[in-house]
């Protein structure tokens, strides 16, 4: 469907671009024949093409911002845990106990899994929208709730962020894929965690509400939002110049997915904030059933 609509996108385009050449052919019989004053048919004519000229210069330069910021992006991305795999490759060739040595393999190996995660997310951007690689299966949100905060357990008890989680009681088992909507919940919660700052809280929420829809929202203390923020927070490759600051490693991309992952389960996500270092919250609700 997708691909239909910029076929007809760009055949009205070229259409309307030799209707131009038309009218200016045609300009003394057209000005005749509907009693035109001289000067009409060639302002129109170049309205469009500064209309066309403008539309193209922005296609451009938008183009090579992209490029841009994805190159600088997986530059910096990939550089971080490229370096570490370095440093410890080269200090591993020393002298070292049997322990410092098994402390250091592990180390390499979270280098290791963080750049195959960088990888499997900018594959994501391609398959995301695929929905033949979707396999719907009774999901328990409690289950992949959990899971997620004990991805980020370690990160959690340095920052000595308070959790409030619900017991989910009486919350049926949701119809998802169960892959992608952990990797949606992950990205949430990395996010508040991610923001939060020492001793901050983040709130965890889960109701079944009387439209058979589940509603799941995850509440931190952090940066917050402004209002622009909101607007873009789900764009591919976006973050905000604090969010760049703080946390300079991210690629602005598992918040553009975890969207394209609701929206393929019929949901929404959406975020709420008061502004500035007010906090957020995010929200997703899916249909129980596909």
């Amino acid at each position: 469907m997708k691909n239909i609509l910029k076929f007809i996108k760009s055949f009205l385009f070229v259409l309307c671009f030799f209707g131009i050449f038309f009218l200016l052919f045609r300009q003394d019989y057209l000005n005749s024949l509907y009693h035109l004053p001289s000067w009409v048919i060639p302002l129109i004519s170049c309205v469009f093409l500064i209309y066309f000229a403008y539309r193209f210069v922005m296609l451009y330069l938008l183009t090579d911002k992209i490029e841009y910021e994805f190159t600088s992006i997986v530059n910096h991305t990939f550089r971080t845990p490229l370096t570490r795999i370095n440093w410890i490759s080269k200090e591993l060739e020393k002298d070292m106990s049997q322990d410092e040595k098994l402390l250091y393999i592990q180390n390499l190996n979270n280098a290791t899994d963080k750049l195959l995660e960088i990888v499997d997310l900018i594959a994501g951007i391609k398959d995301i929208k695929n929905t033949t690689g979707y396999v719907f299966v009774a999901t328990s949100m409690r289950d992949v709730v959990e899971k997620s905060i004990a991805k980020y357990r370690e990160e959690i008890n340095k920052k000595n962020i308070t959790f409030q989680i619900p017991t989910f009681k009486d919350i049926p088992l949701l119809t998802a894929d169960l892959k992608k909507i952990t990797f949606a919940v992950d990205a949430l919660l990395e996010n508040a965690v991610t923001y939060t700052p020492k001793d901050g809280k983040i709130l965890i929420d889960c109701i079944l509400k009387s439209n058979n829809k589940l509603h799941f929202s995850i509440k931190d203390t952090g940066m917050g939002l402004s209002f622009y923020d909101k607007m873009r927070i789900f764009s591919r490759f976006y973050r905000s110049k604090k969010a760049v600051l703080a946390y300079p490693d991210g690629m602005g991309l598992r918040l553009y997915l975890a969207k394209q992952i609701i929206l393929l389960h019929n949901g929404e996500i959406y975020a709420k904030s008061g502004g500035r270092n007010k906090g957020a919250t995010f929200f997703i609700e899916l249909p129980l059933s596909k």
